[in-house]
């Protein structure tokens, strides 16, 4: 959930300074691996003597979307075009598309 919702307030914020939608996704993804936040929770919890698991579990999470948050920023350019392209019905197709298992284009 925390995941969306980083993702959700980074479009949010681009889209509030102006910022296209492949800006957008991009300002989104870039906040998955910020769990900071996470950890200072988690370890107020166990101080509070609420649940002693929960510092192992936050821990685990954090480094995961500390992996995760790069992998899904880098795949956010790719995302956002094809999502563009599936947008405009229509469109012609790119060159790579156009070109069959030959390599060669072929004209419409």
């Amino acid at each position: 959930m925390t995941l969306l919702t980083k993702v959700a307030a980074g479009w949010w914020a681009a889209r509030r300074a102006g910022v296209g939608r492949p800006g957008r996704l991009r300002a989104g993804t870039v906040l998955i691996a910020r769990g900071e936040f996470s950890i200072v929770i988690a370890g107020l919890a166990v101080a509070a003597g609420i649940q002693a698991r929960l510092s192992p579990l936050a821990t685990a999470y954090v480094l995961t979307l500390a992996v995760l948050g790069p992998l899904a920023t880098r795949a956010a350019d790719p995302l956002a075009a094809s999502l563009r392209r599936r947008a405009r019905p229509g469109n012609p197709p790119s060159r790579a598309q156009a070109a069959g298992a030959d390599g060669q284009i072929r004209p419409d």
